[in-house]
C-alpha cells in the first residue's frame, strides 16, 4: 500500500532513518566522500521509501564535518529507470494499461480517484 505524505511530512517527518536501515541505498564514508549507492535491482525505479533513504543520506552525510563530497551512484546496469508508476498510480490504471496500446477513456475513467466505489 502507498503511503501519501505531503511535502511538509517528506522533510520533516518522523525521525529520520540511519544508513544502516537502508534498504534501496548502500551508504559509506570514505576519504571526505560519502558515496550513496542506489540498489534496487533491475532498473533502479524510484519509490517514495527510495527517495526517503536518498534524502536521509544526503541529511546524513551533511551532518558529518569530514564530507567534502556526495556521490551517488547504481550498483545496476542503469543509474534509474525513472518513477516507478506501479507503486504511484492506481492498481486499475496498471492493469488496463500496456506499453503497446494506449490506455482507454474508460480506463482513465476506472483509474480516477472519482469513480471509486
Amino acid at each position: 500500500m502507498v503511503e501519501t505524505v505531503t511535502a511538509e511530512q517528506f522533510t520533516t517527518g518522523p525521525a529520520r532513518r540511519k544508513p544502516e536501515s537502508f534498504e534501496f541505498v548502500k551508504f559509506r564514508i570514505d576519504a571526505g566522500v560519502a558515496r550513496l549507492t542506489l540498489n534496487r535491482p533491475d532498473h533502479n525505479l524510484l519509490n517514495e521509501a527510495m527517495l526517503r533513504e536518498i534524502a536521509d543520506g544526503i541529511v546524513f552525510a551533511g551532518e558529518h564535518d569530514e564530507v567534502k563530497l556526495i556521490v551517488i551512484d547504481s550498483a545496476c546496469k542503469v543509474f534509474s529507470g525513472g518513477i516507478d508508476i506501479a507503486s504511484t498510480l492506481p492498481n486499475a490504471f496498471i492493469r488496463c494499461w500496456t506499453p503497446s496500446k494506449p490506455p482507454s477513456p474508460e480506463c482513465w475513467k476506472s483509474a480516477s480517484p472519482s469513480s471509486a466505489s
